[in-house]
């Protein structure tokens, strides 16, 4: 009978297993130090995509509680504090269309805002709504609310605004604040109330009103104008035919509305998150931060790997020595590597839930965990330690067994 070679051996899977975890258990210092190194690196794996989340998350907070199915804008719109405008008129003449149900206005822009407390001057967001015809879900926009900001001046202010924007009380706006009047853009602005929406990279503090508030409180003043136009059309389920229509009407009107274009909503909201994501300097540090992350990562679990099989260069070379195939050898290294992610992986996420919840607290932004991301990290955690192992193994790969003692 030929006898079985080591790497066709029934027993050899089990053996393997327990060699690569042998290998781990024969040093635990040292194991435990190469773990701390592949965590570190999976956490800022974690840290980096939760920051590039944030700033997607943070670019659609306004998107989020917009009604309607379509969104028309200007070509010139570049984000969605910076939308460039289009004629007054034209929610009227979208409005006559089979498709359409109704048509809203909205401004949104950024104004300046007069902290009450030291008098200093922010940049904030500021939006209006036709207050018979609200373009926002939001439910402190009740019956009572919009007759409050029917007079000149009343405003909402963001409860997530910064506490920079001067609240009377901790870091947030709240009823304490109502009735507090300061300066916006030369005029007087009341509070009288505020609103949950969220702020976000753009924008540290957004305020609400009327529309009639958002031209006195804007420089340079907004009457025949308008920023946005939500329809909500007569069948959301035929979405495509709306857009074509409404496409078609713009096209047909010339003039001032050739310079508007029509997108449903959800495109509105992905081409924002590319945007941030591709086009600003904070996205892009973002992104640049993930691969640097992992290619940090894979150089922490090469010179780990590296150091494990330098030391272990002899007890390799003796199983060469007895005819164990290279490929042995390497299925055994990349065990012990899938190995050191996965136990450095559990640790590296709860550290980063709680990295999290610090920096969520501290910056006002929220940060959440997903679960596409601790897929995409253990994914990505896998690669980078089994490339490593790969590379950590190729002076063995390429030496003979009688060189290696």
């Amino acid at each position: 009978m030929v006898p079985h070679s080591p790497e066709n051996s029934p027993a050899t899977p089990a053996k393997r297993t327990r060699l690569a975890w042998q290998n781990l258990a024969d040093t635990p210092v040292r194991t435990m130090v190469s773990l701390g190194g592949i965590g570190f690196a999976i956490l800022l794996m974690f840290m980096q995509l939760g920051f590039l989340g944030s700033v997607g998350d943070t670019a659609t907070v306004v998107y989020s509680r917009m009604q309607g199915d379509l969104l028309v804008r200007s070509k010139e719109y570049l984000h969605v504090y910076d939308t460039a405008s289009l004629p007054d008129e034209l929610p009227g003449w979208l409005a006559g269309l089979p498709e359409v149900s109704r048509t809203i206005p909205l401004d949104i822009g950024v104004t300046q805002w007069q902290n009450p407390s030291d008098h200093s001057f922010r940049a904030i967001a500021l939006m209006g709504v036709d207050l018979d015809n609200p373009a926002f879900d939001l439910p402190e926009l009740s019956p009572s609310m919009r007759a409050a900001l029917r007079s000149t001046g009343a405003v909402l202010i963001d409860d997530a605004s910064a506490s920079d924007f001067g609240p009377r009380q901790g870091d947030h706006f709240t009823e304490a604040d109502v009735g507090v009047t300061t300066d916006v853009a030369g005029s007087n602005a009341t509070l009288k109330g505020t609103f949950a929406m969220g702020t976000g990279l753009a924008a540290n503090g957004a305020l609400l009103a009327s529309r009639e508030t958002f031209a006195a409180l804007t420089p340079g003043g907004h009457n025949d104008r308008v920023s946005l136009v939500l329809i909500e059309l007569a069948d959301s389920l035929s979405a495509d035919a709306g857009l074509d229509a409404v496409r078609r009407r713009l096209r047909s009107l010339g003039g001032p509305a050739a310079h508007a274009d029509a997108i449903t909503l959800d495109q509105a909201k992905i081409a924002e998150q590319q945007m941030w994501y591709t086009q600003t300097p904070i996205g892009m540090i973002f992104g640049i931060g993930v691969a640097l992350a992992v290619l940090v990562g894979g150089v922490i679990g090469y010179m780990v790997l590296a150091a494990d099989v330098t030391a272990h260069l002899s007890e390799y070379a003796t199983l060469k020595a007895m005819g164990y195939s290279n490929r042995f050898l390497v299925k055994t290294l990349l065990s012990q590597s899938s190995l050191l992610a996965l136990l450095a992986f559990p640790v590296a996420l709860l550290a980063s839930l709680i990295l999290y919840s610090i920096s969520s607290a501290v910056s006002g932004i929220l940060i959440e965990m997903t679960w596409a991301r601790i897929a995409l990290v253990f994914a990505l955690s896998l690669v980078m330690c089994n490339a490593a192992g790969i590379l950590a193994l190729r002076k063995l790969l390429k030496a003979e067994p009688a060189n290696l003692f």
